[in-house]
């Protein structure tokens, strides 16, 4: 069923009016098969106008990922990218790390990428979910072999976070900022996030499966299931980006910069991620996974990516925890 609901979607996204006959025979299904369909539509967060009973039309479809826009939108080799395009999946992040677990990915030569128009249970930090709807987001997952063991990784989130920064000025998109560890924010909305899962392979090999999300177009629902406040690309720039084309940027730029941690690591990259700091010399507080929150100021970070937090004790480096802005008291 979930075949011919997308096949039905694609079949509307040229924005015109078609009836539910018209749709059976080119899809070839029977004329129930589709009601059926339809009617399964609203819950992928889709509302299509009905006319004259039995004809319907998607007025803002999406713009549907495509490998080969993707990839031809790259400055590289295509043949270093193997991307695979699910209308929907779980999580791309669980996808690539289930196939890692069975020896799928891991060792080959091109790099292993996931993309979904919808995902059903989408991984944030600290357990969270990541809400997004159909297409109104990118979210994909990247698989990256390090020559390297877990613990010389760190600071490897950051530095995807500045390779999406950098991304984002190159599409005219200013004033984005990183909050550390590995969000980044327009104007303290957030408007993409990361997640980074490590596994070990063998003596100092391990394997990243890195999954990024940025918010292109959410819908009034997706904000509203949101707990902390948010923001998308075209409530920023007030147009319609080209998501293939940013994805494919994104993918050079990724492959570019994880070359350069690989070789110099974190440090190298320490500078340019203050400079994007959005909470640089801010009060905040870090509110720690055991609960505990810690009260202090950004004073910059490590050669680790560990935050450096000036507080009543001293200087202190912290490695993991949540940041949120110190409001004045009245």
């Amino acid at each position: 069923m979930n075949q011919l609901i997308f096949s039905i979607l694609r079949l509307l996204s040229d924005g015109k009016f078609y009836s539910d006959v018209s749709i059976a025979e080119q899809l070839q299904c029977s004329h129930a098969e589709v009601l059926n369909a339809i009617k399964q539509i609203d819950n992928y967060g889709v509302n299509l106008t009905k006319h004259c009973e039995r004809n319907y039309r998607w007025e803002t479809p999406i713009q549907w990922l495509n490998s080969d826009s993707i990839l031809s939108s790259t400055c590289i080799n295509s043949n270093f990218f193997n991307i695979k395009i699910f209308d929907l999946i779980d999580s791309t992040n669980n996808f690539l790390l289930n196939n890692l677990e069975n020896r799928q990915i891991g060792r080959c030569d091109c790099i292993p990428v996931v993309a979904a128009e919808l995902q059903t249970n989408g991984r944030g930090r600290i357990g969270r979910n990541w809400y997004s709807g159909l297409g109104d987001s990118l979210t994909f997952s990247l698989g990256w072999r390090f020559e390297q063991s877990i613990s010389s990784l760190s600071g490897l989130s950051l530095t995807v976070g500045i390779a999406i920064i950098r991304v984002l000025n190159s599409f005219s998109i200013q004033n984005v900022s990183l909050k550390w560890p590995n969000d980044i924010l327009f104007d303290h909305y957030k408007l993409a996030g990361v997640l980074i899962e490590l596994r070990r392979e063998i003596r100092d090999v391990s394997y990243a499966v890195i999954g990024i999300g940025i918010n292109f177009n959410l819908s009034e629902k997706v904000k509203s299931a949101i707990t902390q406040q948010v923001t998308d690309l075209f409530a920023i720039t007030g147009k319609y980006i080209d998501r293939n084309l940013l994805f494919g940027a994104l993918l050079s730029e990724l492959r570019s910069i994880l070359m350069s941690f690989e070789k110099y690591g974190f440090a190298h990259f320490k500078k340019e991620w203050i400079s994007y700091h959005g909470y640089e010399g801010k009060n905040i507080y870090l509110t720690l996974p055991n609960n505990l929150v810690i009260e202090g100021i950004i004073d910059g970070i490590n050669n680790d990516g560990a935050l450096s937090l000036k507080t009543s004790t001293g200087r202190n480096f912290y490695n993991v925890g949540d940041v949120s802005i110190r409001t004045k008291q009245p």
